[in-house]
């Protein structure tokens, strides 16, 4: 039979750990699921803007693979925080309690650049010696964090980032694109997504 020494001993030894045993918490990943609602467009925009608004053009990037990306590139690394992500297709799914916390990604246009929603690529040359941008990749997005049982908790607001492509300049049209231009531009916003959604989802507390 244990002395009443041992007895209290132990019963100090049982308070301490189970102080110190990690609490669920919506910035932990403990036995939580993330829904995933990606609002992006299927396909990036292809921005071309010369000195005439008339010249100025907007046409789809023929590529349906960078949404899916955008989604898988948040999902491992919520997953690398030890939360299990699901994608969802819209906000009932943390009504209904199928998931613990949403993350929905919200497309925006770049800023005082209208029709520019999401992602895609952007080339801006006005009277050349006024505006002479670089060719560029871009993504501009907005997250939102609902938690089961709660309104809305926690917005980025506007996050763009831009990554400089090594063309001078872009053609009319994505139809002119050479093969390799398109894989280099591709290879280019994939990066750009992916390290976009590693710097942004952190400002969520992941």
């Amino acid at each position: 039979m244990r002395s009443p020494i041992n007895l209290v001993l132990t019963g100090l030894v049982l308070m301490v750990l189970v102080a110190c045993a990690p609490s669920i918490d919506p910035n932990t990943g403990d036995g939580l699921t993330v829904g995933i609602l990606n609002e992006f467009p299927d396909n990036p925009n292809y921005v071309k803007q010369k000195t005439l608004v008339l010249m100025h053009r907007i046409t789809p990037y023929a590529s349906g693979r960078f949404k899916d990306l955008l989604t898988q590139s948040a999902s491992e690394f919520l997953m690398s925080r030890g939360f299990r992500a699901v994608e969802v297709e819209g906000v009932a799914a943390i009504k209904d309690g199928r998931v613990d916390l949403l993350i929905q990604i919200q497309p925006l246009n770049i800023y005082k650049q209208e029709d520019t929603s999401g992602y895609g690529f952007f080339d801006r040359k006005i009277l050349k010696v006024v505006i002479e941008q670089p060719a560029r990749s871009y993504i501009c997005m907005n997250l939102n964090l609902h938690r089961k049982n709660s309104l809305l908790i926690r917005r980025t607001g506007r996050q763009e980032n831009f990554s400089k492509l090594p063309f001078s300049d872009l053609p009319d049209s994505p139809d002119q694109l050479t093969d390799d231009q398109q894989k280099v531009m591709s290879a280019n916003l994939e990066r750009n997504i992916k390290d976009t959604v590693v710097r942004v989802l952190p400002m969520l507390g992941f």
